[in-house]
């Protein structure tokens, strides 16, 4: 049964399907699922044993998910008996697309037990996707808190915002089993760069243009061939980066956000509509009203598009955009529609810097402490 689970799930990293199936052909061999430790989930009889962890944290999974969802009131048991609560959880628990992310080091235990027991209940499915990942490295170095070899998260966000790890640690972690490396350098210059020169410069400009000079409605007759590539763009990006998270390429459709904004960056600039609003000529400001639009509507997307990555800074593109509600709240596909239009208003006031850069001495304060006691 095993077996044919792992032959039959396309969605499974073939790397580790391929070696955990060499683990069946060797033959499995049992596994002791108690462990004498004071502590843990008792086992009734005996009076000194417990689960051992990795047996019963795979029938958490189901019984957390499954509360967490009666909390939120997606299954309602209120005024039924026990029997058909029980199936209110299978069904939604069979209904949804399971995604189990692990490390590279636990593939035995996900891979082989948690299928095994679920075949042996036979009511709940097995996880659809178990997306695998390497070690996180730190300056080329294994990780260690006893060598003070590591990063204090509580301390990290006392410095940066949470986002920016989010967006560092997004771009460098690929689909796979490699092990990847945080780089204090690299992180700051990630960050500045690609996330603060890149997008963050392209909303600002862009939402300051809007709130001085309004936003009017696209002259179509006076699009020219960039104007007609940026839509196309604009268009296409919602499925391009939505195909990239559901195939767990994380990395790559934060790539793709990053090239859409280096090209929305490119064709603001070419455009130059602060030269062509001043010429006086109908037709320049045309152009320039037409590049406004585009990339406003392009500021929008970028919001939609980057709230899985960076949640906070995302809302707070929202607001300045001055829109209803949350960014959290739309459908992905309004990432890829022109949806602000000439009733909209962008006030200035609302506009401030999304973004600080990291400064050197910030990394080099950083890199100072480590392996010091």
């Amino acid at each position: 049964m095993l077996r044919e689970w792992l032959n039959s799930n396309d969605r499974l990293q073939k790397d580790v399907r391929n070696y955990v199936l060499r683990w069946i052909e060797q033959g499995l061999q049992d596994w002791d699922i108690t462990r004498d430790i004071p502590w843990g989930v008792s086992i009734p009889i005996t009076e000194d044993k417990v689960l051992y962890g990795w047996f019963d944290n795979h029938l958490c999974y189901i019984s957390t998910a499954i509360l967490l969802a009666k909390r939120k009131g997606l299954i309602g048991d209120d005024g039924k008996d026990r029997e058909s609560s029980d199936e209110d959880a299978i069904k939604f628990w069979n209904s949804s697309i399971i995604y189990h992310f692990i490390g590279k080091d636990i593939v035995y235990h996900h891979y082989l037990f948690l299928p095994a027991m679920r075949l042996g209940d036979s009511r709940f499915k097995l996880p659809d996707y178990i997306p695998t990942r390497g070690h996180l490295m730190l300056q080329g170095q294994k990780i260690s808190k006893s060598r003070n070899w590591y990063i204090s998260i509580r301390e990290f966000l006392s410095i940066f915002p949470a986002d920016y790890l989010r967006f560092y640690l997004a771009l460098i972690t690929p689909y796979s089993q490699d092990d990847l490396n945080f780089d204090w350098d690299e992180f700051a210059s990630r960050v500045n760069t690609e996330l603060i020169d890149n997008i963050g410069n392209f909303i600002n400009r862009a939402l300051n243009f809007a709130a001085r000079y309004g936003i009017s409605e696209p002259d179509v007759d006076a699009y020219d061939e960039y104007d007609t590539s940026c839509i196309e763009e604009l268009r296409g990006i919602a499925m391009e980066v939505g195909s990239f998270i559901e195939r767990n390429e994380l990395d790559k459709g934060l790539k793709r956000i990053v090239e859409f904004s280096s090209y929305m960056n490119q064709y603001f600039q070419s455009k130059q509509p602060w030269s062509k609003l001043k010429s006086g000529s109908e037709r320049d400001a045309a152009s320039a009203y037409n590049c406004i639009y585009i990339s406003v509507n392009a500021v929008h997307s970028l919001a939609v598009l980057l709230a899985p990555y960076i949640p906070y800074s995302a809302e707070k593109i929202w607001e300045q955009l001055c829109m209803d509600g949350s960014v959290h709240k739309q459908r992905w596909s309004d990432a890829s529609k022109l949806v602000i239009d000439s009733r909209h208003k962008i006030i200035s006031s609302n506009i401030k810097p999304l973004f600080r850069k990291i400064t050197n001495k910030e990394i080099e304060e950083q890199k100072s402490r480590l392996g010091k006691r």
